[in-house]
């Protein structure tokens, strides 16, 4: 998963400095035109001068678009720039006075973003910048077509519910025993019996989360390593000093549970339609609660009800359908340099990603490593009329049901 917790205004900033010349020894003219404008960028930006910063950015986009699609695809990971980019000259047209211009940036913000990239609403309709352009007929129809793909809360309160019985016979949910050898190894190794500590079970499922969160960094960015275990994945990420992304780390912690004796998934949380990311959990299950609870280890995040009870992955989903309060840890975080609040993560990021559920079948050691012999089953839950359908965030080989209960039952039920 890419970083999320940025505002609008400065992502312009990160993406100019992936394509900044300091970064390859050879550079050609055009890049090192784009790197000066970068750094005028950033002055006329502290300086607020919005008719120079705009004439900046209209030269930026110029070059850009001037070189071969292969080159743009190479260094923007696309032909065109982010919607960010675009997003960004809208206000900046508009603060400097240029309605009809601001207009037509934001309607091709608008087409760019459908189907393509995250949508956050909430900034747009908060965005001081856009004011003059609200009561504008063209404006009010983009705003319609945003709230369309992305009012992600309303999306999933519209999804259609749940049913049960409906599911393939066979499904087995299994999680490795914590006697497995590559677990006594990995419980041994990192002495986390020491790192659960000696309190409530509670306390043991918050102190080896965060001791996950801390052992290695996330990277949305990074490419996922061939040995998908919690010792290889330590080992790599200090040789190289690097990190994991989400789905690396559910698994990481998810091992580590397991060692401890704990049944425990890591659950891949799918938005209705894919467009730029998902995000990976992991769900452990509590005898205290006698329930699954939610722990991210990506953000050292629990959510709560408004009693601070741990909730589910299921229990917070209802109540984000149902307008009831969740609330998050208050030192949840991203690498030590973004805090994150419930308006964000949950009413934002998470609306969107708990569209669909998927998790594997049997919870283990190298769940995702490719070993000789060694199947692969994933269980998507889905609500009932997308049984069927095609969707751009599950495949056809997942194994689809609706029925929540299977899906949450407890492991310890026969």
């Amino acid at each position: 998963m890419k970083k999320i917790f940025v505002n609008l205004k400065t992502i312009v900033l990160l993406t100019l400095a992936m394509t900044s010349i300091t970064t390859w020894a050879q550079t050609p003219a055009w890049q090192q035109q784009l790197d000066r404008l970068d750094k005028e960028a950033d002055q006329l930006y502290e300086k607020q001068n919005w008719k120079r910063l705009v004439a900046n950015q209209e030269q930026y986009r110029k070059i850009i678009m001037a070189q071969p699609d292969s080159v743009r695809q190479e260094y923007l990971w696309d032909t065109d720039l982010s919607g960010n980019f675009y997003y960004n000259l809208a206000c900046w047209r508009a603060l400097a006075g240029d309605k009809r211009g601001a207009l037509s940036t934001f309607e091709y913000y608008t087409d760019r973003v459908i189907e393509s990239e995250e949508i956050r609403l909430s900034n747009i309709n908060a965005d001081s910048d856009l004011n003059s352009l609200r009561k504008e007929p063209r404006f009010v129809k983009c705003i319609e077509r945003l709230q369309k793909w992305g009012d992600y809360k309303q999306i999933l309160k519209e999804a259609k519910p749940y049913y049960s019985g409906l599911h393939p016979e066979g499904i087995k949910f299994r999680y490795m025993a914590p006697n497995n050898p590559d677990l006594v190894q990995l419980r041994e190794q990192f002495k986390l019996d020491s790192v659960a500590g000696s309190g409530d079970e509670i306390s043991k499922i918050k102190n080896l989360l965060h001791w996950v969160h801390e052992v290695v960094p996330h990277d949305g960015n990074s490419d996922n390593p061939k040995i998908k275990n919690t010792v290889a994945m330590i080992e790599l990420c200090r040789k190289e000093n690097r990190g994991v992304n989400c789905r690396m780390m559910a698994q990481m912690l998810t091992e580590v549970y397991l060692a401890m004796g704990f049944k425990a998934r890591f659950v891949t949380c799918m938005p209705m339609n894919y467009v730029s990311d998902c995000h990976v959990i992991t769900v452990v299950y509590s005898n205290t609660l006698n329930k699954w609870v939610w722990v991210d280890p990506t953000f050292d995040l629990f959510v709560m009800d408004e009693n601070g009870t741990m909730l589910s992955i299921a229990e917070v989903r209802e109540r984000i359908r149902s307008d009831k309060p969740l609330q998050i840890n208050d030192y949840a975080n991203w690498n030590h340099r973004s805090p994150q609040t419930k308006e964000y993560y949950i009413d934002h990021y998470m609306a969107k990603n708990l569209y669909y559920l998927v998790c594997m079948e049997h919870s283990r050691f190298n769940a995702e490593t490719v070993i000789e012999g060694q199947t692969y089953r994933y269980i998507a839950l889905m609500p009932y009329d997308k049984i069927n359908s095609e969707s751009s965030a599950i495949g056809w080989n997942d194994l689809r049901i609706c029925d929540e209960q299977l899906f949450w039952q407890s492991p310890y039920e026969e």
